[in-house]
């Protein structure tokens, strides 16, 4: 590692874990496609190389966000089939149909717009997955005529395939009727006419929690990469989903406190004692945020605390008294563990936020070493 980023800090992501994931959210729903939402870089884990992980056993099908995603894949050498599931303008179609992706029709009137700027000697398809808003109020045609309507224009014309319909469930990770409602509504409008290859809008709560027998497709996004979508879900489900990263700094330098220094900017902490303290190299600018001050991370199995405020590049922990704690020691952030002081969850609860979210901070300029390839991906990596 030394000669390829010179920083220790870094995230270990084991593919052999997504992988299981992977198997195990197929299990769940036999005899449908599995399509991995690899979107915002893969929820931190890294686009690409989950990608092609997933590509060599068996994935066919992959979904991001945005034509930039898809294009990232291309020019990496991701050639399956890519959904993106958000919107495309208009004036991008041809550059769609350039790197060979599936579009995402969120309304008749984007559809209507999208045809005026197709080329004129087009000669290649352009697959097309009508999205149906049931009740996420996002996304998609909002009747059953405007479904109609918008599918008619697509077969009206020789280069658009009517590939896919889907919809989105808003509350498949909570105990609400509101997802049965939606299902029933998709279900009633995409039976209006003839289906589709791909019938899809199990997201990784629908995947785990719930049965849609008129899709042949599911989209699993968090579970994927092992983490339940709610303690709901995992409370109500058998599934077990195994956690694939691992987020490792070093402590890079310490020093001691006498009675009434201070730490950090605003000075929020003061020394009630002599004490020694630890300086790590990761900060907020990698997606470990300010709010994060008086949290614990673990260094030789001991838990320290975050003392002062969190830096941009930097933070400072309490060692314990007596313990043998020195200069190079790794310090774990981020465990594999569903629970505890380092797992995905308790971070999730102490930001006030998420698990999907804190996933999705951690920055690229943070490294990712994959298991068991034994790969990286660096930001600006340095070549000697």
């Amino acid at each position: 590692m030394a000669d390829k980023f010179y920083r220790p800090t870094y995230l270990k992501v084991d593919l052999e874990a997504i992988l299981k994931n992977y198997q195990v959210l197929g299990k769940l729903q036999p005899n449908k496609t599995v399509m991995p939402v690899i979107k915002a870089n893969a929820y931190g884990m890294g686009s690409v190389n989950v990608g092609h992980y997933l590509k060599k056993h068996g994935a066919e099908f992959f979904a991001v966000a945005t034509l930039d995603e898809a294009i990232e894949l291309r020019m990496h050498g991701i050639d399956t089939k890519i959904l993106i599931l958000g919107v495309v303008m208009p004036k991008d179609i041809n550059k769609a149909i350039q790197h060979r992706v599936a579009l995402t029709v969120p309304s008749y009137a984007w559809l209507n717009e999208a045809i005026k700027y197709l080329d004129e000697d087009l000669e290649k398809d352009l697959w097309l997955h009508v999205k149906i808003d049931t009740g996420m109020g996002r996304l998609g045609v909002k009747s059953a005529e405007d479904y109609q309507k918008t599918v008619a224009l697509i077969q009206s014309h020789e280069h658009l395939i009517f590939e896919g319909v889907f919809t989105h469930f808003a509350q498949a990770d909570e105990d609400s009727p509101h997802t049965k409602e939606q299902y029933e509504i998709f279900e009633n409008w995409v039976d209006t006419i003839p289906h589709p290859s791909y019938v899809h809008a199990q997201n990784s709560a629908g995947t785990i929690l719930f049965d849609a027998p008129i899709c042949n497709m599911v989209r699993t996004g968090i579970s994927l990469y092992g983490y339940y979508p709610s303690e709901y879900v995992e409370e109500q489900t058998n599934a077990e989903l195994y956690p694939s990263a691992e987020w490792i700094t070093e402590i890079v330098d310490i020093k001691y406190l006498n009675i009434g220094d201070t730490v950090s900017y605003g000075s929020t902490y003061t020394a009630e004692k002599s004490e020694k303290i630890a300086i790590l190299p990761v900060g907020y600018a990698d997606g470990f945020p300010r709010m994060m001050q008086g949290t614990n991370v673990e260094v030789n199995g001991q838990q320290c605390t975050i003392i002062g405020r969190v830096c941009m590049d930097q933070m400072m922990i309490a060692l314990p008294e007596n313990e043998d704690i020195n200069v190079g020691d790794k310090v774990t952030l981020l465990n594999r563990e569903h629970s505890g002081p380092q797992s995905l969850l308790s971070h999730a609860k102490q930001q006030q936020t998420i698990n999907y979210e804190v996933l999705c901070r951690i920055g690229r300029r943070v490294p990712r070493i994959y298991e068991p390839e034994k790969v990286f991906d660096i930001v600006n990596e340095l070549q000697k």
